[in-house]
């Protein structure tokens, strides 16, 4: 535990070509176990895993409460202890402060499968320290501000005061409503400033997106019942079921489903309900996860919708047709690419933001979308890492490349122009990324990068449980920099600190897609921090035992100018020894603003600094001895 002090029945029928023949017996087969493993984990075995994670973080949290800005207002609550891939766990955390929910204030620790705290994630940029929490603005005008940003009010709630960390932290008040925009539906939640009444955000739980074709060729399906009555509810994937746009799932009497016709809606649900099984059966097998929404359930679908369009509303999975009428949106990216929002929903974070964590979310959904074309393996709908390239939606045919987004037009690399992009097209960046850790950028088709570089990909599976562990590090507010740390720190967190090879390419694979080193994020081997710093100015030396800490160059610390600080450690073989930079506030206190805490005796820094004082403090974990510091000073 890290710390530096010690803290104490289906059925499934055969469709042919036509996607109808008479019915099967049973044939149902559970999804694959997670690779490595022969037998599902026993309650007890897994429930001493998440213990310990839960432990590991406890312990952690005390004595870094400041790597979190927390203030002397601020409670944190354990919200989750979610598992990821090889035996990992990831243990996520909410704030308050005076008792109020803190938006923005939330993060997650990794905690690797012998239980250390290997990394975190964190979503909030400042400590708060509000001069009042009695709001000047009133609920009621909070409401009117909620209720304007859709066209049709079906409802608005009660406005919750709040506290809104993104930035500068601010009373706030929290609203949501319910209705339609642009004829579409809308479930919107809405913050306010509740001193001067401005809008801070408004985020839409309902997310849009599009898909491909309707035709998977002889597949099986789950579906339910017996004798003369049968459903189109697939038992063997719980919450999983399909029908018209009532919510209630078709059913039949013969357990023979669809024509084959691409405006048929019960074949329509035949390709729903065999993409689903396939993605909830992926994340099992590939990902170790159980289910949309990591619970072991699903989402319901529903077809039949009278729009050119397909989406996702916290609740429910809903498919229209493409723009000639000739097809549903129901084969397997397009319904991947949906469910896709709901674990991005259901991982910590949630899906609320702006524009660039939108666009965040929909690259999600693209990603889930090719992962799961790869794992059904079914030759009518290959794996291409092209979306919607058999709808041909509105007669253009794909309508975004994984690949190069550019051929859409499309942002192949990210910009400062990211958050104010549509949320479809700020997929690019991600999307790239994600096609340039999984096969590389001289695959085919081959893959152009911003830097020039060449990248040499992981393999898809490895990809998507590098991406997918990284999602389990999810704040508020995404941003392609978090995600980055996040990733980078998920790669750790799976694969170690000594090996490095995996790590590497994750972070080639960023900045090829212009995405950069980022304070603080994770490093690996060596003694060189990420962004190309030397640590080569000053050597000092000095040794600690365990549970205790050394200050470099001393306690009262060196003066900087702006810059950067880069800070490279190496300990003792064995020992587990943690760096922190240290800046001194005008009161003289001494607060961490950057950190490297990985489970060996090597660590690196790199701080973009501000002028003022600062120290390098050198924490014994485990294990006691000699070391050898080189920093950078500005």
């Amino acid at each position: 535990m890290k710390s530096r002090t010690l803290l104490g029945a289906a059925l499934a029928s055969m469709m042919s070509g036509a996607l109808a023949l008479s019915i099967q017996v049973p044939s149902y087969t559970a999804p694959a176990l997670p690779s490595g493993k022969t037998s599902a984990p026993s309650a007890e075995t897994e429930g001493q895993a998440r213990d310990r994670a839960i432990d590991a973080a406890t312990d952690y949290l005390a004595e870094h409460g400041s790597v979190f800005r927390r203030s002397a207002g601020d409670a944190f609550h354990r919200a989750a202890a979610t598992p990821g891939s090889k035996g990992t766990f990831y243990v996520s955390y909410e704030r308050s402060y005076r008792g109020l929910s803190v938006y923005g204030g939330d993060f997650v620790l990794a905690v690797d499968k012998s239980g250390k705290v290997t990394g975190s994630t964190s979503g909030q940029e400042r400590a708060i320290s509000l001069r009042s929490t009695k709001p000047t603005v009133s609920a009621a005008s909070a409401r009117r501000k909620a209720a304007a940003q859709v066209d049709r009010v079906a409802r608005v709630t009660k406005p919750k005061l709040t506290v809104y960390a993104e930035g500068t932290p601010r009373l706030a008040w929290v609203t949501k409503v319910t209705g339609t925009k642009d004829g579409i539906p809308s479930k919107q939640t809405v913050w306010t400033n509740a001193r001067t009444g401005k809008l801070l955000l408004a985020w839409d739980q309902v997310v849009h997106g599009t898909g491909t074709g309707y035709y998977n060729g002889s597949v099986t399906i789950g579906t339910s019942g017996s004798g003369t009555s049968y459903s189109m509810t697939d038992t063997g994937h719980p919450g999983l079921k399909c029908g018209g746009q009532n919510g209630s799932a078709y059913t039949g009497t013969d357990n023979v489903w669809g024509n084959g016709s691409g405006t048929n809606l019960e074949t329509a649900c035949v390709d729903v309900l065999y993409a689903a099984g396939k993605e909830t059966d992926m994340l099992s097998a590939w990902l170790g996860r159980n289910g949309i929404k990591g619970d072991g359930t699903n989402y319901p679908a529903r077809v039949g919708l009278a729009d050119v369009n397909a989406y996702y509303n916290g609740s429910i999975i809903n498919f229209g047709h493409s723009q000639d009428n000739a097809r549903q949106l129901t084969a397997i990216d397009i319904v991947a690419h949906e469910n896709g929002h709901g674990i991005f929903q259901t991982t910590p974070g949630g899906s609320t933001g702006g524009n660039e964590t939108g666009g965040i979310n929909e690259a999600a959904g693209d990603i889930f979308g090719a992962l799961t074309e790869a794992y059904a393996a079914n030759p009518n709908d290959p794996a291409d890492f092209m979306v919607g390239e058999e709808a041909d939606l509105v007669g253009d045919g794909p309508i975004r490349y994984m690949y190069d987004p550019s051929i859409v037009g499309d942002p192949n690399c990210y910009s400062s122009s990211i958050p104010n992009t549509e949320v479809h097209a700020a997929a690019g960046p991600l999307n790239h990324w994600f096609y340039l850790l999984s096969q590389g950028s001289n695959a085919s088709p081959a893959s152009p990068t911003c830097n020039g570089s060449t990248v040499t990909g992981v393999g898809i599976q490895t990809a998507g449980k590098i991406f997918y562990n990284g999602l389990l590090l999810k704040t508020s507010s995404w941003t392609h920099a978090k995600a980055r740390v996040a990733t980078l720190t998920a790669t750790k967190n799976l694969y170690g600190s000594t090996d490095c090879s995996t790590y590497n390419l994750v972070k080639a694979a960023w900045d090829a897609v212009s995405v950069p080193a980022q304070s603080g994020e994770p490093t690996c081997g060596g003694t060189t921090p990420p962004g190309g710093g030397t640590c080569s100015e000053v050597t000092a030396t000095g040794s600690v035992t365990s549970g205790t800490s050394s200050y470099k160059p001393s306690t009262s610390g060196f003066a900087a100018a702006a810059g950067t600080i880069n800070a490279c450690l190496t300990g003792p073989s064995g020992t587990d020894f943690d760096l922190y930079l240290q800046k001194r506030s005008s009161s003289g206190t001494w607060s961490d603003v950057a950190a490297s805490e990985s489970a060996s005796s090597t660590e690196s820094i790199v701080y973009t600094a501000a002028a003022g004082t600062y120290r390098l403090e050198v924490y014994a974990y485990s294990g006691s001895g000699s070391y050898t510091l080189k920093y950078d000073v500005p």
